[in-house]
């Protein structure tokens, strides 16, 4: 498990990422989405892909149906390629005593306790990648997701509409989370202890929503196109 073999690592004082594991038997292929956030920026936006038989290339060889193999193609083969993941798309975090941040893993807003070569994906799962800081004595996450809700595909400029930001807990339970900056309408609005904010488009076009929060992993990244009166998108 990440925590656990991140713990026993620091007791050892050398480095690692994720789980120890031997290589996963190949699963059924699934159509799944990744995202990659750094500890600055986001990597890969929002990204679907259906996973594959293929292995993935040495040293991982891991099955090509797994968290691994998904990373593998929405990458474009962009990362290190190591059962114990250090670098993504130029981005690397090598688990240290004197700098504790690793690629975390959570699907489907849950923390994984997998590591990517052994985390079988099924079909609509969400894969997230993020910065995470794992320090001594629990080894316990620190950096946790936000999901935002409730935007509109399409509206009329000029019109407002209500969104929702969550914070998930490791064992994937959502809840409301306030004091969220919500950036791509007219205006940047914060939610409220509801975890809820009014966004109003007045700009024709595509509008891309997005809810950041120091501590926190920031939201995929919403569009919602923008028209005038009486028309459509």
């Amino acid at each position: 498990m990440q925590r656990r073999h991140i713990a026993t690592l620091a007791a050892a004082s050398i480095l690692a990422l994720l789980t120890v594991s031997a290589p996963a038997i190949a699963g059924t292929p699934a159509t799944v989405s990744v995202r990659v956030e750094g500890a600055t920026s986001t990597l890969l936006p929002l990204t679907t892909v259906t996973t594959n038989t293929t292995t993935t290339p040495p040293p991982g060889n891991c099955p090509g149906t797994t968290a691994a193999g998904a990373l593998q193609l929405a990458t474009e083969g962009n990362w290190d390629h190591e059962e114990y993941i250090q670098t993504i798309l130029g981005e690397t975090h090598e688990w240290t005593m004197a700098d504790p941040r690793y690629w975390a893993i959570w699907i489907n807003d849950k923390y994984s306790e997998e590591g990517a070569c052994s985390l079988q994906m099924k079909e609509g799962d969400r894969l997230l990648f993020l910065v995470d800081k794992a320090t001594a004595p629990e080894y316990n996450p620190t950096v946790f997701p936000l999901e935002l809700s409730g935007a509109p595909t399409e509206i009329t400029q000029g019109e407002s509409a209500t969104v929702t930001v969550d914070k998930y807990s490791t064992a994937g339970v959502g809840s409301a989370a306030s004091g969220v900056s919500v950036k791509g309408g007219e205006t940047t609005v914060t939610t409220n202890a509801s975890g809820q904010a009014t966004v109003k488009f007045n700009t024709l076009g595509t509008a891309h929503l997005r809810g950041t929060k120091s501590g926190f992993a920031p939201t995929a990244s919403v569009a919602v196109c923008v028209h005038a009166s009486g028309g459509h998108c």
